[in-house]
């Protein structure tokens, strides 16, 4: 018996430096390391924010099972391009608790510090990407923060994302407007040079300046997002013909669904395409 409780122990022992030697032939990874040491930074938590989210009680809705909460902060002052941090819950009850700091920020890097605007949203797809029907509030911030009151009281309707504006062509290619021209204004993300626009606006009974609205109806795949950085484009187009041809007048802009006020100029004439340019 003490010669098998002996064989027994080695064998035991023998299994502990193996799985031993396997724990050393597996380290961890370098970006798990990191995050494990971002974690375990006693300074982390100091610029977390906190309070409660709560809804509108003038507002009567019921919730999707998909629904889902999310909560941004940007920078003030910043309205488009990622947030600095971001926080989704998908399952909650309001008045709603909430925490949000360095831990959430997108950016590796990124210091969660400075004023801000915290925006939470009731999203009834559970998608991050805002549409009609939504709920939002807004509240201005400093990091650190504590028992921040934020209301739900807004509710996305679809003019929301509308751009609004008036295009018009300058003095000096007045005299180039022809008679029976076709505006069309394009909108195309940012960046974004070639393929299909992200939506479009035909116009054949054209009166200048022409005052415009362009948004999620005029998308031209269903179920694209009329959303984010665009640029548009503006052209009075002597054939009819959505794609561009020698004469034909042109101008760009940019904007953000929601925008107001804008002013497209159509400012210089599009022309043949050269060899070697």
């Amino acid at each position: 018996m003490k010669r098998l409780a002996l064989l027994l122990s080695f064998l035991i022992i023998l299994g502990l430096s193996g799985c031993d030697n396997g724990l050393k032939e597996h380290p961890l990874p370098e970006s798990l390391k990191k995050e494990l040491a971002r974690k375990a930074d006693p300074t982390i938590h100091n610029n977390d924010v906190s309070g409660t989210i709560a809804l509108d009680p003038k507002l009567k809705i019921s919730l999707s099972p998909s629904a889902g909460l999310f909560i941004f902060a940007r920078p003030d002052g910043v309205e488009a391009g990622p947030p600095l941090a971001v926080k989704r819950h998908g399952i909650f009850e309001f008045p709603f608790d909430f925490e949000m700091g360095q831990l959430n920020t997108m950016i590796e890097g990124t210091k969660f510090e400075g004023s801000m605007n915290l925006t939470a949203r009731l999203d009834q797809d559970g998608n991050r990407k805002s549409s009609p029907g939504d709920i939002e509030g807004k509240v201005k911030i400093t990091a650190g923060q504590k028992g921040i009151q934020l209301i739900l009281n807004n509710r996305i309707s679809g003019d929301a994302y509308n751009i609004v504006g008036t295009v018009n062509v300058s003095k000096v290619l007045q005299k180039k407007i022809p008679e029976n021209g076709t505006l069309f204004i394009f909108a195309r993300s940012e960046g974004v040079k070639r393929g299909p626009p992200l939506a479009v606006k035909r116009v054949a009974d054209l009166k200048l300046p022409y005052e415009f609205i362009l948004g999620p109806q005029d998308v031209m795949m269903p179920g694209t997002v009329f959303e984010g950085p665009m640029v548009l484009t503006a052209r009075i187009d002597i054939d009819g013909d959505a794609r561009a041809g020698p004469g034909d007048i042109e101008g760009f802009v940019s904007a953000q669904p929601g925008d107001r006020n804008i002013n497209l100029l159509l400012n210089h004439l599009t022309g043949p395409v050269t060899s070697g340019k």
